[in-house]
């Protein structure tokens, strides 16, 4: 019988870890496994109602995050079997994958390391599943965009080989570490991920220190896993990405024969990198940037405007420096766009806007009005025969209040507009998805109803269940009928997607995926949590 151990380091991954785990469940069946995960110091822990659901699972918990290396070396030490399987908790594989990867292992006594054919969860794939290590001219065409103009050239287009057809084996030298297979001596004998990597890189240099040792790494694409990449890494945006830039330092200095400059060259490069990919990591979504500009921009102009006409009706006596009014306008407009891309806001697509606005008017409240009182307080009187002014009165009182509370309604506003424009475009234009829920026989829906939690290309139009009588009376005001009556639902809807929904437990209603395929319908498997946005949508058809 085959024989494998699978190894799964989950760090905050509650809301995905369910999904997965099912699917390692599937794809173990008929096989000799063995299942453990690590779950490595999350500030959100697995709870115990999932923990109850995979009895089989061996549990590891960890009070502080270790890493993903050392994470996978602990939880190795209780691994039994032959084989090992590593998986990214944001992972679902098909049911063959297992089975498949085994059976290449061994048809191929020499390899090492074997990966699969890595997809993101509209079916695109993911290069990363089969690469070269990183060398000077690879990393500097992917950087320019060099690899993606020329993707079919062998020199260019190297780091991600984006030259070879993803349909056919092919030996690599490395794969990727969110899902791949290694034989235990094999880890043994190299002493595991080497620990020094907190996270990324490690499986670069397993891969290796493989291929030192003699053996070769392959990509296979006998069997296909989706991977909704970065899940786990959305609660430390920035520490992770300072940890993809250390690990790359920790590569290049530790395998510097691979490079034919100096070291520090290497890692001046990689530096600079770090620096300009910066920039859009905090705004990827610019447009937003913009049109807030346009917004705190127009603010400012209201602030110079508004303080140019505060003179004195005695003696034409001006009671307002100008230079003094352009620091408080550029004040604004920076801090406000400042606090906005640290939030957060200019990474997502989300029009949703009300978990700023709390933040923003306390922030405008203490720049204007902190501004203002503290050159109330530093002022030079202005003396002539008539009498005496001072340059600065209370009228900052009103500058600050109008200030909090204008452009965080502003900023909230033009969201709002913005979205019902979209919503009723894609309604005109037919481009909105209309699709209804499977599921509901034991979580809530409802924060799968609210306009604003769900993306904006998708309109949710109720729920329904194989077992209609069992649904929460919460969940009942959605139902639109019985799975068996999908035919009429769909004529009288228009719905032509169907969302099946996974909960905690990674449970999700039976379907039969070739009868509603007949009746045109598209299924996908939806993973996450509508209250908070964090969420997947998978298209099945890639896992069959």
């Amino acid at each position: 019988m085959l024989s494998c151990s699978v190894i799964i380091i989950a760090y905050n991954s509650c809301d995905f870890i369910p999904a997965c785990l099912k699917s390692v469940r599937d794809a173990c069946e008929g096989l000799d496994s063995q299942i453990i995960v690590l779950d490595n110091g999350s500030n959100e822990p697995i709870i115990p109602e999932i923990k109850n659901f995979f009895p089989e699972v061996e549990w590891i918990d960890s009070k502080e995050n270790l890493g993903f290396g050392k994470g996978c070396n602990l939880a190795e030490k209780h691994a039994t079997k032959p084989y090992l399987f590593f998986i990214n908790p944001d992972t679902i594989i098909s049911k063959n994958a297992f089975r498949e990867m085994l059976k290449f292992m061994e048809e191929h006594p020499e390899a090492g390391t074997v990966g699969c054919r890595i997809l993101n969860e509209d079916g695109t794939l993911q290069w990363a599943c089969r690469r070269s290590f990183p060398t000077i001219v690879s990393a500097v065409s992917k950087t320019i965009g060099l690899a993606a103009l020329f993707p079919k050239n062998k020199t260019l287009a190297s780091y991600n080989m984006s030259y070879a057809d993803p349909d056919e084996m092919i030996e690599v030298d490395a794969i990727s570490g969110s899902f791949f297979c290694i034989r235990r001596d094999v880890y043994e004998k190299l002493n595991g991920f080497d620990e020094d990597f907190f996270m990324y890189g490690e499986d670069l240099d397993l891969c290796f220190r493989t291929k030192e040792m003699g053996l070769h790494n392959y990509y296979t694409p006998v069997t296909n896993i989706l991977h909704f990449k970065g899940q786990s890494c959305r609660t430390r945006r920035w520490g992770s990405y300072v940890d993809f830039y250390k690990a790359m330092l920790i590569f290049v200095k530790k395998h510097k024969d691979l490079y034919f400059v100096p070291n520090f060259l290497v890692s001046f490069g990689i530096l600079f990198a770090a620096f300009v990919g910066m920039f859009s990591r905090l705004i990827p979504k610019f447009w937003k940037m913009f049109l807030d500009l346009g917004v705190v921009a127009i603010w400012a102009f209201f602030i110079l405007c508004y303080e140019a006409g505060m003179v004195s009706t005695s003696d034409n006596v001006v009671i307002h420096n100008g230079f003094d009014d352009w620091i408080l306008a550029v004040l604004v407009v920076v801090l406000n766009l400042v606090f906005l891309m640290f939030l957060g806001e200019y990474t997502v697509s989300s029009l949703k806007g009300e978990k700023f606005l709390r933040y923003l008017i306390p922030l405008n409240l203490l720049i204007v009005g902190g501004y203002s009182a503290f050159r109330y307080f530093t002022q030079t009187p202005v003396i002539n025969d008539a009498a005496t002014y001072l340059p600065y009165d209370s009228h900052w009182i009103t500058l600050a209040v109008c200030s909090s509370l204008f452009i965080p309604l502003a900023l909230l506003a033009w969201r709002r507009i913005a979205f019902w424009i979209n919503y009723f475009y894609r309604i005109f234009a037919k481009k909105r998805h209309r699709s209804i829920l499977l599921g509901g026989r034991e979580d809530s829906l409802n924060n799968w109803f609210d306009s604003y939690n769900v993306i904006p290309g998708i309109e949710i139009l109720g729920c329904v269940s194989s077992e209609p009588e069992n649904l929460s009376e919460e969940n009942r005001k959605h139902l639109l009928g019985p799975l068996s009556d999908m035919e009429s639902i769909c004529n009288r809807t228009g719905c032509r997607e169907l969302l099946v929904v996974s909960n905690f437990s990674g449970y999700r209603e039976e379907f039969n995926i070739n009868w509603l395929d007949k009746l045109g319908m598209c299924v996908y498997l939806l993973i996450g949590n509508g209250k908070n946005g964090n969420f997947a949508l998978v298209n099945l058809k890639y896992l069959r």
